[in-house]
């Protein structure tokens, strides 16, 4: 019997209800970042140095600095895979670190997110340097074996069937290859806490830690391998008692 802080499956109704929530939060976000000619300005200032060169940030920076600033990636990576990876992206941050052969954005909504101005996913794909893919995680795609570094930072509770997403995150991953997960946790007390909150409607998967122990305990190799605490958690812990932080090579 599942724990009643487990809600790893929703129906497709209530996944779509989610998607449209997202999508719908991100469009507001660049409308507003964009009036008054901010994107103008910003270009300025970014050629100036004064600010960096894409536009929009979704805490991928606090996650790079929990990732230890990705140092233990190689500095060649062939085949890159980042799944839920929203308007802004993770995969950009690596790119101080890591130098990719081929670049997959994979999201339900990234065929919205590509038209956003000023972002790594846009020039991405304007420069023919990567490629979308639009299905959702329960449908990747993509052969087994095929990807030396899958990234999927706080997606699951995204989604509409999580034990099928990790599933294909681990197919996909080929033996040798990395596999990055960050995830918010939750209990009981973050439930009623988030009940009735503005973002519930967008996160409908609920997962502790001890569900990811199946999937990742035995499959793979950790390099990192930590747990923070509510008092640690990016906005301070309202919804979330902890958060995983793993990164591991697929035996």
């Amino acid at each position: 019997m599942a724990k009643p802080n487990i809600s790893d499956q929703v129906t497709r109704e209530r996944w779509e209800q989610a998607q449209n929530w997202e999508r719908d939060f991100w469009v507001e976000t660049q409308r507003k970042r964009s009036k008054y000619g901010k994107n103008l300005i910003w270009k300025v200032l970014s050629k100036l140095g004064m600010v960096s060169r894409y536009r929009g940030d979704d805490w991928n920076e606090w996650w790079k600095e929990q990732f230890d600033g990705y140092r233990f990636l190689p500095e060649r990576i062939h085949n890159v895979l980042e799944v839920g990876c929203g308007p802004y992206t993770n995969v950009r941050l690596m790119l101080d670190r890591c130098r990719f052969d081929h670049l997959v954005l994979s999201d339900p909504l990234i065929r919205t997110y590509v038209k956003f101005k000023l972002t790594f996913v846009s020039e991405m794909y304007q420069q023919a340097a990567c490629a979308l893919d639009d299905h959702p995680l329960e449908e990747l795609p993509f052969a087994s074996d095929n990807f030396d570094l899958v990234v999927m930072i706080n997606v699951l509770d995204h989604v509409q069937d999580a034990h099928q997403c990790m599933k294909n995150l681990i197919r996909v991953t080929r033996p040798g290859g990395y596999l990055i997960i960050g995830q918010d946790l939750t209990n009981e007390e973050d439930l009623k806490a988030h009940h009735g909150s503005e973002g519930e409607v967008g996160h409908p998967i609920t997962l502790d830690k001890e569900w990811f122990d199946p999937y990742l305990k035995e499959g793979f190799e950790p390099v990192l391998n930590k747990f923070l605490t509510r008092e640690q958690v990016r906005g301070g812990g309202k919804f979330h008692y902890g958060m995983l932080l793993f990164a591991g090579r697929k035996r």
